[in-house]
């Protein structure tokens, strides 16, 4: 089992603003001439002035340096009757993955799976797939597709399992298992459920045991409950209005966490600390986009260049954007958590703030959205 990193992580609280603000600064001693420089304004003022600017209605980040938790921050760009702070929970969306990711690659450091098994394996009864996971009483059937067999751990997570990303019926295969990458949150669901019988635990329950409360992660879980429900930040639409969606009762692997900027700061600085995970992540990368330097992990999406490898992820739930961004190399990287539909155009200036780039990862098309995601997948015009 990967040792966890207790003492600042177990503690950590939001740092002071002008520690925050130090560690971005810090973060770009030393870069290029061509590299964004860091902004001298207060630091909350600034997250407050980009939230604004960008249209985001609350905002929370946290900045990891040198592989420990330095500071966390929240910013409202919009009037609201429910303040942001650190402590602030979120939906995660596609987020959740790298946290899952996590803990399956524990139970593999344990023995209790192989990353080149087929998940299969693990379901002595078949796969009963859920045409909408998120819903208890979703309607599901026994999957017969003799591929499935075929569909290793390793496949789940770098999504190559050959399964589209959400089907809404009977589960299919787009192309053959291992052949090549597409998202797939349906990938990580099999998997979950891989997980479940494994460990004879429902997935709320395993990810408390094996990642919240050893790393001190008080304020998440994947469905929401009594003990995070007043700490919810209410989406958000594109005119600026609540949403009043559902909230998420059944836990899914792929997209329903709920968490905090600090919680998942916390994660990440821990798993910066696990050599041994963080090279599983990146050893066998798949090609996404070979022409912006983009590949696939275990769990992660991977930028490459000369000098370093970048392990990020992005998360798209109604009413809520988040992205996250880190480097192995220096330990250092940033979370960011928004409940605003076009909280991604926060991403690319936090990036160049905290990681200074330029980072290609921002022409992929799964970033964009409407028209733009269209134009920049089939056309590479990006907006």
């Amino acid at each position: 089992m990967p040792r966890y990193v207790s003492g600042p992580f177990r503690r950590s609280r939001a740092a002071p603003l002008a520690v925050l603000w130090s560690a971005i600064a810090a973060l770009c001693i030393g870069c290029a001439a061509s590299r964004t420089e860091p902004d001298p304004s207060p630091p909350h003022d600034t997250l407050r002035q980009m939230a604004t600017r960008y249209g985001i209605c609350s905002v929370a980040i946290a900045v990891v340096r040198n592989r420990q938790l330095q500071a966390v921050d929240a910013a409202p760009g919009c009037t609201t009757d429910s303040p942001t702070t650190p402590d602030s929970v979120f939906e995660a969306a596609s987020l959740s993955k790298p946290v899952f990711a996590y803990a399956v690659l524990m139970l593999v450091q344990q023995g209790k799976m192989d990353l080149d098994a087929p998940v299969a394996k693990y379901l002595p009864n078949g796969y009963w797939h859920s045409f909408r996971p998120h819903l208890a009483d979703s309607q599901a059937d026994l999957v017969s597709d003799a591929r499935l067999q075929a569909v290793t751990v390793r496949m789940a997570l770098n999504h190559t399992s050959g399964l589209p990303n959400w089907a809404g019926g009977p589960l299919g295969f787009d192309r053959k298992p291992g052949e090549r990458w597409q998202y797939s949150g349906e990938g990580y669901v099999l998997l979950q459920r891989a997980v479940e019988a494994v460990t004879n635990e429902k997935l709320d329950d395993f990810m408390e045991r094996q990642v919240f409360q050893p790393l001190g992660m008080t304020r998440s879980g994947y469905s929401s409950n009594p003990r995070l429900e007043k700490y919810i930040v209410p989406r958000v639409g594109k005119d600026g209005a609540p949403m009043k969606l559902r909230p998420f009762l059944t836990p899914v692997s792929a997209f329903t966490l709920y968490t905090s900027a600090h919680d998942y700061g916390l994660f990440l600085a821990a798993l910066l600390n696990d050599e041994r995970s963080l090279r599983q992540i990146v050893e066998s990368p798949v090609p996404v986009n070979p022409k912006l330097n983009l590949s696939w992990g275990l769990g992660w999406g991977l930028e490459q260049d000369k000098a370093d490898t970048l392990i990020w992820h992005w998360g798209n739930n109604p009413g809520y954007r988040a992205f996250v961004i880190a480097s192995p190399r220096t330990g250092d990287g940033f979370i960011m958590f928004t409940n605003s539909d076009g909280g991604l155009r926060l991403a690319e200036p936090l990036s160049n703030k905290i990681l200074p780039g330029p980072h290609k990862l921002f022409r992929f098309h799964l970033l964009r959205e409407g028209l733009d995601n269209l134009l920049c997948e089939t056309f590479d015009v990006c907006l």
